[in-house]
């Protein structure tokens, strides 16, 4: 699964306050979301959020990457954005003209 993905899936689940919350949100399933974050906690070793069978929390560790992961979805955004050239903006003398 693409990085970018992961991370934005961890902070929807982090926003929503729980997975079913966040798979709905994503217009994703339960079980994708999950399977997601589960993925995202064995490849970096560390468990990211503290599960119970009534809420889900984040661990120090997924509090540290969830602050990371903003900034550098933001800084992705930017950039984007940027290239596309929506960052640009117009500037000069604009004449129109136009018959009566």
């Amino acid at each position: 699964m693409d990085r970018f993905h992961e991370l934005k899936i961890m902070l929807a689940v982090v926003d929503a306050g729980g997975f079913a919350k966040a798979a709905s949100r994503l217009n994703s399933s339960p079980p994708a979301v999950t399977r997601a974050i589960s993925g995202l906690e064995a490849r970096l070793g560390v468990e990211i959020f503290a599960r119970t069978t009534r809420s889900v929390h984040l661990t120090e560790a997924g509090r540290v990457l969830a602050e990371r992961a903003r900034a550098v979805l933001a800084d992705l955004e930017a950039a984007e954005k940027e290239a596309s050239g929506e960052a640009a903006v117009p500037t000069g003398l604009l004449t129109i003209t136009a018959s009566v």
